[in-house]
């Protein structure tokens, strides 16, 4: 009789120590399951974040490249640099800069592309009046 009762404890306790392995084995798992899959989640954001920044990189730049143009075509308007710097609100040296920018990826004249707004309405372009006093 004392035998078998030992026979059944030793059997309680491999159980509770097979289960109790069991949860630890299974904590371990899933820990390295999340680990695993939050590290490709943030490898997974951080691509479509660089896509996102190249895509708005690209697009700023082209605006960019535009308000340059721009700054351009007010000096070939004939406006001082001063002028065109409290036009803009911008430094001297920062529309130095944009005239800059603007001459070193100018195009010829026929491939210029249009910079209307399409919400801005272009006066007809007039030639200043020369003085004659």
């Amino acid at each position: 009789m004392a035998a078998r009762k030992a026979s059944e404890v030793r059997a309680a306790r491999v159980a509770r120590l097979a289960a109790y392995e069991a949860n630890v084995t299974e904590a371990v798992r899933v820990y390295f399951d999340r680990v695993t899959r939050a590290d490709q989640v943030r490898d997974e954001a951080d691509l479509r974040a660089q896509r996102i920044l190249a895509a708005g990189q690209s697009r700023a730049g082209g605006l960019d490249r535009e308000a340059d143009a721009a700054v351009a075509r007010l000096r070939k308007l004939g406006e001082p640099v001063t002028e065109i710097a409290a036009m803009i609100e911008l430094p001297v040296t920062g529309v130095r800069a944009a005239l800059a920018r603007a001459s070193d990826q100018s195009t010829p004249v026929g491939d210029q592309p249009a910079l209307v707004d399409e919400h801005m309405e272009m006066p007809a372009h007039e030639e200043p009046a020369l003085s004659t006093a």
